[in-house]
Order: structure tokens, then sequence, then C-alpha cells
């Protein structure tokens, strides 16, 4: 008997657990979707999820909605969900059971490109570039533009180049809060070309270890100058020290990250988009 009770209680978990994974869904809403205190459109709103956030249903309330989304009709009924921080309401029409890659699109003139797996702090996932020549992409905190696939869709170019440079910051600390520097631009690397692993696939490049070090180098006859003038030539023998990249007066973080579409037409015409990605603080 005892056995038996034990195979039932395993029995149990199990379809639990089986229960609770078919419970998963993710926010198909590209612009986000209002959380709410109450299952109604008048509901408070708690929070917005993001884009591919991994939400848990707890029960379907079986209240109906219908709403009209650029023209057409979405269907779907409130269910209550469990996010991270907060239980609320959700409508489930922008909701799928299949794990959503954050895909960001440019448009542009004769080619749209769609950047995977990226996640942002503002939720805007299209940016039109037909009638401008550059945009920004505020990045998410934790997340990371590097390794990330480009892909090129409905290209009608000639020929596509993809370029990437970053924007790296020094910081130097002291004792002195005079001999502080918290964001000391800098402009370290050249444009680099992207990999490309496909005729229509790129992936953004890393920076490496070694690169930081090159990164330290280069910037510390600019930066020479402003360390003695605020903690004199003495300090300035600090960064003879550094063997490792975050030592011991130097912090080191990307501010910046930038993409340089150069399109060649059938006419051999050249046009130039360039794409700013914002870091989160603490990159």
């Amino acid at each position: 008997m005892k056995n038996l009770k034990q195979i039932l209680a395993i029995v149990m978990l199990f379809s639990v657990a089986l229960v609770t994974a078919q419970q998963t869904v993710y926010v198909a809403a590209e612009s986000g979707l209002s959380l709410r205190d109450q299952p109604d459109v008048s509901g408070k709103m708690i929070s917005k999820l993001a884009y591919g956030e991994a939400i848990g249903i707890i029960e379907n309330t079986d209240k109906k909605l219908v709403i009209l989304d650029a023209g057409e009709k979405v269907s779907g009924e409130w269910v209550k969900v469990e996010t991270r921080n907060h239980i609320g309401y959700v409508f489930n029409g922008y909701l799928s059971h299949t794990k959503i890659s954050k895909t960001i699109r440019l448009h542009l003139n004769k080619l749209d490109v769609e950047i995977k797996n990226l996640a942002t702090s503002d939720f805007k996932r299209n940016h039109n570039l037909k009638q401008q020549d550059s945009t920004t992409i505020n990045v998410d905190i934790n997340a990371s533009v590097e390794g990330k696939e480009i892909v090129l869709v409905e290209n009608d170019y000639k020929h596509v180049s993809i370029f990437q440079l970053y924007e790296n910051s020094i910081s130097f600390m002291s004792e002195d809060a005079q001999c502080e520097s918290k964001d000391w631009k800098h402009f370290d690397s050249a444009w680099k070309p992207l990999k490309q692993i496909k005729s229509n696939t790129f992936e953004t490049l890393a920076y490496s270890e070694n690169d930081w070090k090159n990164f330290i180098k280069t910037s510390l006859d600019d930066l020479k100058t402003e360390v003695t003038d605020q903690c004199g030539e003495d300090w300035v023998n600090y960064f003879k020290k550094i063997e490792k990249v975050k030592d011991y007066p130097v912090g080191i973080s990307t501010k910046r990250i930038f993409l340089k579409f150069i399109l060649t037409d059938s006419e051999d015409n050249i046009t130039e988009k360039v794409i700013e990605f914002k870091m989160p603080k603490g990159c």
C-alpha cells in the first residue's frame, strides 16, 4: 500500500508539471501587452509585458473580447496569468503557445532586415528607414547585440555590406574624488565587416578580451592629458600596471554599438544607413 501511495504521488506530481508546462505562453504583441488588475479594458494597468515574454496562465475567465487591430478583428478572452513579478489579467488574443524569437525589423527602400533574438527596453520592434538614414534601438538590460543573426529579406539591391563599430568608455577611479571620471568616451574600433554566414545572413561581431586590452592601449595617450590635469603625472603610472581588463583603477564598458549598411542598387548608386544600439547602464 505504501508503494502504491508513492507511485500515485509521483504520477500526480508529473501531471501537475505537465499541465504547468502546457500553460506557459508567450506575449505575441510587438508593442507589448497590458497586464490589468481586472479582466476588463477599463481595469488598472499593473505593467506592460514585453514582446516574447514568457508568462503562466493560472485560469481562464471565459470573459470574451473582440478588438479591432489595424482593420482586423482579433478574438479571444481574458485569462488570469502570473509573471515574474505580478499576477493579473491579459487578453489572450495576443498570446502564443510557441516561444517567440525577439526579432527586430528594419524596413529600407528595397530591403527588409531582421535582427534575430534581441530584447529591447522600449518594445519597439519595427523601424522604418525608407525616408531616414538612421535609427536608434534601445537594448534591454542583460541583452547583447553581439553574436546576433542579421537576415536580409526581400532584397532588391545588387550588393549589401554591413559593418560594425563600438563606442567604449573608460572610467578611472581614485580615493580622491577630483581624480574620477565616470564617463570618458572614446570611439575605439574602426568599422569592421560582419561575418557572412549565408548569402542572406550575417552575424554581428563580439568584442574579445584582446580587443579590450587594445582599447586601453589606444586610449591611454588620449586619456593621459585629462588624467594628468586632474590627478598629476604620477597617477598615470597606475595604467601601466593593468594586466586584466577591469583592474583597478580602470573600468571599461560599451556605451553604444553601431551597424552601417552600405547598399548598392542596380545602377551602382550607393546609400548608407546607420543603426545605433544604446546599451543599458552597467554593460
